[in-house]
């Protein structure tokens, strides 16, 4: 009969072996809250998704363009449509043109204007934080830093303001929505452009909220920058608009 012994022999782990070892997570700054879900083929660097969302606003930029180019199209060609003549072979044009507002129309413009300056410092100042987020270090608050999105924020509000007080004003002088053509379309003009800008305030509201509840810093760049550059857009397009309705009053 065979004598065996009470004692196991014990096998330890070779230390310093080509085993695997600890496999890192993959994360990006502003990662999800729960690294790659392991999914590491779903992970979308910052630089990816700035990428993906630019390219997002430039094309709804452009549908936004087509868009009021059509009504301006149709802005022109009503101003020279109107009633039959047949004495003279030939249509008479009915339109009735509008007296603007001037002043306060200057004064919204310069608030977009104001806007859009601040929303640039506000752009580049994360992309200076994003420096120390690339580095796996939370963006540091500096006590001076001067809080431009929430500027950026206000003065948004104030044009909006501003474009009600303008159709408040048309409202006294007899010119409303259903009326005159002359007075449709700049309804429609400043309506559309004030109701686009309104979703970039939402986003910058977005955006602002991750001070106080601590978004991940990655999103609020991305939705800070990416509504930057269409920011800037609708302020050209708001001074296009207003070139049209000055020098194209019929």
């Amino acid at each position: 009969m065979p004598i065996t012994s009470g004692r196991v022999q014990e096998k330890h782990p070779k230390l310093g072996g080509g085993g695997p070892g600890k496999i890192p997570v993959r994360r990006g700054y502003g990662g999800d809250d729960e690294g790659d879900s392991g999914r590491p083929e779903d992970f979308c660097s910052g630089q990816e998704r700035l990428r993906r969302y630019r390219v997002g606003v430039a094309l709804f930029s452009v549908c936004v363009l087509i868009l009021f180019a059509g009504i301006a199209s149709a802005y022109i060609v009503r101003q020279q449509m109107g009633p039959w003549i047949s004495v003279r072979e030939t249509r008479v044009s009915n339109w009735q043109p509008i007296i603007l507002p001037y002043r306060q129309l200057w004064i919204n413009s310069l608030l977009l204007i104001a806007s859009s300056l601040t929303l640039e410092m506000a752009r580049r100042g994360l992309i200076k934080k994003a420096e120390f987020a690339t580095m796996g270090i939370f963006p540091p608050r500096f006590k001076t830093e001067f809080p431009w999105l929430g500027v950026t924020v206000l003065l948004g509000f104030g044009f909006i303001a501003g474009q009600l007080l303008v159709w408040s004003t048309l409202r006294h002088q007899g010119v409303h929505l259903g009326g005159a053509a002359s007075g449709s379309f700049f309804y429609a003009f400043t309506g559309l452009h004030a109701v686009h800008l309104l979703g970039g305030v939402a986003v910058l509201l977005y955006a602002l909220s991750g001070v106080w509840i601590n978004r991940k810093f990655e999103s609020q760049q991305i939705a800070v920058d990416a509504t930057g550059w269409y920011w800037h857009f609708m302020a050209l397009l708001w001074f296009a608009l207003f070139a049209l309705l000055h020098f194209a009053r019929g």
